[in-house]
């Protein structure tokens, strides 16, 4: 059989051109030297080195065998580096990804919680729109995401992980505390971006309450809940966001919640993985804990 061990004598043989040096960077002994590059010899069917002179000289074979030698431990030690996560759940590196809402006020606290338990991990989060989480999952760049709402694509699953509620926000000093459905065609509204979650999951409400979009008066558009929150409290005009998102807020009655008549917008929060996907160890130990937290 192959052994590693063979190849790696026999690349350090042909870089230091000396048996003494091999054996002594190696911490083996002369003799094993030779008998290591003997045996590669036998193995390949080939000699690997000239000894008609006192100098270690690579042969032709040889030199074809350092530079197909040199890929093969690369290839070697990539493998065992991208397999050490799979061998040890306790350790390692996780990235995951989180849509603007689970990214920046739930995630966190999860990853918090998972260290506090599992000091020696590091978890790496990325944070976008629905749209770029999704993307990517679906590329492989991330083991797995929480996002904001569902996207048609074959080969992901969606899994409802917790509910949400999405509240339309107004300035503190906005007159009224509930609205009928249609008012909503006279107020400043400010819009999140296309990409976003909670922009999708409010438009399906609205227009299934019959509320003509083109028709709403749209006084701008935002690319962040936290814009949004802000744009609000200037008083450039009202808007829809997590109800999770404005906790803070609320309490120091810096924002306040309206309510519409006759409508209340809710939605799920989706973990999306890619069908038939491995997790390693890490992942598989952080999802049933982030499945056991209650938030």
């Amino acid at each position: 059989m192959f052994d590693q061990r063979k190849l790696e004598v026999f690349i350090k043989l042909y870089e230091t051109k000396s048996f003494s040096k091999t054996a002594k960077s190696l911490y083996i002994s002369q003799p094993t030297v030779t008998t290591h590059i003997k045996d590669l010899e036998t193995f390949l069917g080939v000699k690997l080195f000239d000894r008609s002179t006192r100098t270690v000289l690579p042969s032709k074979a040889g030199k074809i065998v350092y530079h197909y030698g040199k890929q093969i431990l690369q290839l070697l030690k990539d493998m065992e580096k991208e397999l050490f996560p799979y061998r040890e759940e306790k350790k390692g590196v996780l990235e995951i990804g989180g849509s603007t809402i689970p990214g920046q006020y739930i995630l966190p606290k999860v990853i918090k919680l998972f260290k506090e338990s599992y000091p020696e991990t590091m978890v790496y989060l990325i944070v976008g729109d629905t749209r770029e989480i999704v993307e990517e999952v679906l590329e492989g760049s991330l083991e797995f995401g929480i996002v904001g709402a569902k996207m048609k694509e074959d080969h992901l699953n969606f899994e409802a992980w917790c509910e949400d509620e999405i509240v339309l926000i107004a300035p503190k000093d906005f007159p009224l505390r509930e609205i009928e459905l249609n008012t909503l065609y006279e107020l400043p509204l400010i819009r999140r971006e296309e990409g976003s979650g909670t922009w999708k999951t409010v438009t399906h409400y609205l227009e299934n309450a019959h509320i003509e979009l083109k028709s709403l008066n749209f006084v701008g558009e935002m690319g962040s809940t936290e814009a949004v929150k802000r744009a609000v409290m200037e008083g450039l005009g009202l808007s829809f966001v997590s109800k999770r998102a404005i906790e803070l807020e609320i309490s120091s009655q810096a924002l306040k919640i309206i309510s519409i008549k006759n409508l209340k917008i809710t939605r799920n929060f989706f973990l999306v993985y890619r069908k038939q996907r491995v997790f390693t160890p890490l992942c598989e130990r952080f999802l049933q804990f982030f499945q056991r937290v209650s938030l």
